[in-house]
Formats: structure tokens, C-alpha cells, sequence
């Protein structure tokens, strides 16, 4: 017995390497392999999902489509109300307008300010206005 150990010993070592590093090559790519198809039950699921959202999706498009139709008009003149009240001028060109003091008595530096002040709000409608217009579109 010990005769054959001696002769076969670096035989028995390097087939027992040989098999313990198969074993554990097997054991990686079987664990690799469920991974894998863990993520491909996942996906599929996935999809089962989004496929099954999709009619969720076309009853949200109908009432999104309702809703456009019927309350946008109404908030686009509500909103068009609130912004000539916001943006209002007529005060503003109404003073600049009026000629109650004499020309040597008037106050340049108001009128100035009037005038600023003016062209601050309209501008702020002209923004306000191209804003809407971009996001109603």
C-alpha cells in the first residue's frame, strides 16, 4: 500500500486538483446561470406588468383628452383674467397721460419712474404672454 502511494502519490494530488478546481468552476457558472435567469424571470415580469398598464394607459389618455378639451379653455381665461389684473397698465399710462401740472412744473424724475415702470410691466406681459402661449400649445 504504501509502495503505491509512493509511486502514484503527485498523481493523486493533481487529480484531486484537477476535480476540486472543475468542481468549483461548476459551482460559478451554476450559480452565474440562476442569476441569469433570475434576471430573466424578472424582466419578463417586468414586461407582463407594463403590458398589462397598457389599457390603464389609453383610459388615461381618454380622460387626459376630456379634460384638455373642457377645462383648459376655462383655465387659459382665468389665467388670461389674472394676468391683466397682475399686469395691469392702465394706471400707469393714465398718469402718464394726464397733463394736470404745467410743463416747467413737472417732475421729470416721476415721470422717469413712470416710464420704467411702465416698461418693466410690459415686458412682464410680453414673457408671461409668450410662456403661455408655449406651454398651452
Amino acid at each position: 500500500m504504501w509502495e503505491f502511494w509512493r509511486r502514484h502519490k503527485k498523481k493523486v494530488y493533481v487529480t484531486f486538483g484537477v476535480l476540486g478546481s472543475g468542481y468549483l468552476l461548476y459551482k460559478r457558472y451554476d450559480g452565474h446561470r440562476r442569476r441569469l435567469s433570475d434576471l430573466d424571470r424578472e424582466l419578463a415580469d417586468e414586461r407582463r406588468n407594463r403590458n398589462s398598464q397598457i389599457p390603464d394607459q389609453g383610459t388615461f389618455l381618454k380622460i387626459q383628452t376630456i379634460a384638455d378639451s373642457t377645462t383648459l379653455p376655462h383655465v387659459m381665461r382665468y389665467l388670461s383674467s389674472r394676468i391683466e389684473e397682475e399686469l395691469d397698465l392702465t394706471h400707469l399710462m393714465q398718469r402718464l397721460m394726464r397733463k394736470e401740472r404745467p410743463a416747467k412744473f413737472s417732475n421729470c424724475c416721476g415721470e422717469a419712474g413712470l416710464w420704467d415702470r411702465l416698461k418693466i410691466l410690459s415686458m412682464d406681459m410680453c414673457i408671461w404672454l409668450l410662456y403661455i402661449v408655449i406651454y398651452s400649445c
